[in-house]
């Protein structure tokens, strides 16, 4: 794990990039605050029954234009100026992006964990958002209200911290793609839940099948 000088150095040299770092009161010993940015979407239950990978494997009947309705059905997106609230019911998921953009490099890699502040009155933020290395791009945070009251949050607050960690290759890994589902991220996005599992999810039906019914 990076110190704090360690952090400031390699920003120094532009091996890792936070910006904008609003004040130094975001430095940790070991890490550094970020913010929630003005973009937030809500995950609502509208015209779904329930979530399911099938929907996005081979067999599903879906096309691009189908899961992509699907996700706007589902995701209720605010832009939320500063110095507003927006509130974060009990049982609620949303998902913000960081007021930061961030730059690491290919030997850094990032974790980002909740304040602890935040954390004790209920605010989760997801158990561990892994940042891979050579990543570019804003964070999405994954909020959740675990407490019985409303949350009252507000762009610029500092809610969750990332940690650094070198990533050192073996003798024969090199890493040099910037790759990802997220990577370049400028707005909160939704993951495909089903990628790299198609194998295991129904199969479209057979054309065959289908003309012997008649």
């Amino acid at each position: 794990m990076l110190s704090k000088s360690q952090i400031i150095e390699r920003l120094k040299n532009r091996e890792l990039i936070v910006s904008p770092v609003l004040s130094n009161a975001q430095f940790g010993n070991a890490s550094v605050d970020i913010r929630i940015g003005t973009v937030v979407s809500f995950v609502r239950a509208r015209g779904i029954s329930h979530v399911s990978p099938a929907r996005h494997g081979p067999g599903s009947p879906n096309n691009v234009y189908d899961k992509e309705f699907g996700l706007r059905q589902k995701m209720e997106r605010h832009e939320v100026p500063f110095r507003s609230p927006f509130l974060l019911h009990p049982g609620t998921l949303a998902l913000v992006p960081t007021l930061e953009w961030f730059v690491l490099s290919n030997d850094l890699m990032g974790v980002v964990t909740a304040r602890s502040t935040w954390a004790r009155e209920g605010l989760s933020i997801a158990t561990a958002n892994f940042i891979q290395p050579g990543y570019a791009g804003i964070i999405t945070l994954e909020l959740a209200n675990l407490g019985r009251v409303p949350i009252e949050l507000y762009p610029g607050l500092r809610v969750a911290q990332i940690a650094f960690y070198e990533a050192r290759p073996g003798k024969d890994e090199h890493l040099t793609e910037r790759t990802g589902t997220f990577h370049m991220s400028f707005d909160p996005k939704h993951g495909d839940i089903a990628k790299g599992d198609e194998a295991f999810l129904p199969l479209p039906p057979s054309s065959s099948g289908d003309a012997s019914t008649k």
